[in-house]
């Protein structure tokens, strides 16, 4: 084996739980949310009757009408990206400085490579991970779709799916750095989650249809991973994913230049 393949071995031995996890969660979110349509198709509209004064947001008709809109809806801009931001986060989490507070870098820095490149196999693994998670959630909503009776266009699926995996990469780079600045075990994980946790309660005016004005419409994040409700080219926020590379590519640079820097 390979310097570079022992390299990505050892971070999938350390992240495989957490991938794992991932996929399980990611399974039952996207099974629930389907598998529950048919329910709500039913209740929603006994709910109307006996609360008359329910005041019905912009959506909710076409919610009731557009199975591809329920779901861009419910799960491509809202509670999958949830998911996948909190196992990006997890996924980044690991080398040389966690190494460092477990006692055990010597043993990595030992090794014949550089530190770009152990870096440079974290990145891989994780991104690699993360677009996996991508190619189970479309999976899951075709079977599931399916098992209901409900037509769903694969393209729609993979779309969505891809684009929410894809702009978390940029939330995957910056775990990767608060790795690499933050020494300890726990603590990176539990800088990373709060600072998701903090960004979708200052979002979450917004992803319920509300309109994104002023200079949060430069940190409309979500709806960069939620793209248009289509699956066209059109439907690509280019600009988005492009603010999204510049982060990445940003992030992933810092924690290079980091952790080449530090004294382990």
């Amino acid at each position: 084996m390979t310097v570079w393949g022992a390299l990505c071995y050892k971070t999938w031995l350390e992240t495989r739980t957490r991938v794992a996890t991932g996929a399980v969660v990611i399974i039952a979110l996207c099974a629930f949310m389907v598998l529950v349509h048919p329910r709500m198709m039913v209740q929603w509209p006994l709910d109307k009757i006996q609360h008359p004064e329910w005041h019905d947001p912009p959506w909710w008709d076409r919610v009731h009408t557009d199975y591809a809109f329920f779901l861009w809806h419910y799960l491509y801009h809202d509670m999958l990206q949830k998911a996948f931001m909190v196992f990006a986060v997890l996924l980044g989490i690991g080398g040389l400085a966690r190494e460092a507070a477990q006692g055990t870098v010597g043993f990595t820095l030992s090794l014949p490579a550089r530190r770009r490149t152990m870096l440079a196999a974290r990145t891989a693994v994780g991104a690699i991970e993360i677009l996996a998670l991508g190619l189970v959630a479309g999976v899951t909503i075709l079977t599931c779709s399916a098992a209901i009776g409900e037509t769903y266009s694969a393209q729609h699926a993979f779309f969505h799916a891809g684009l929410i995996a894809l702009t978390s990469l940029a939330v995957l780079a910056g775990s990767l750095l608060l790795s690499t600045v933050i020494q300890g075990e726990h603590a990176p994980a539990l800088a990373g989650l709060a600072a998701v946790g903090m960004f979708n309660y200052v979002m979450a005016p917004y992803t319920d249809g509300g309109p994104v004005k002023g200079v949060i419409r430069a940190f409309d994040f979500i709806g960069v991973m939620a793209g248009g409700q289509g699956a066209t080219a059109a439907d690509v926020p280019w600009g988005g994913l492009g603010i999204s590379l510049v982060i990445t590519v940003l992030a992933l640079g810092m924690a290079l230049q980091v952790n080449e820097a530090r004294d382990y």
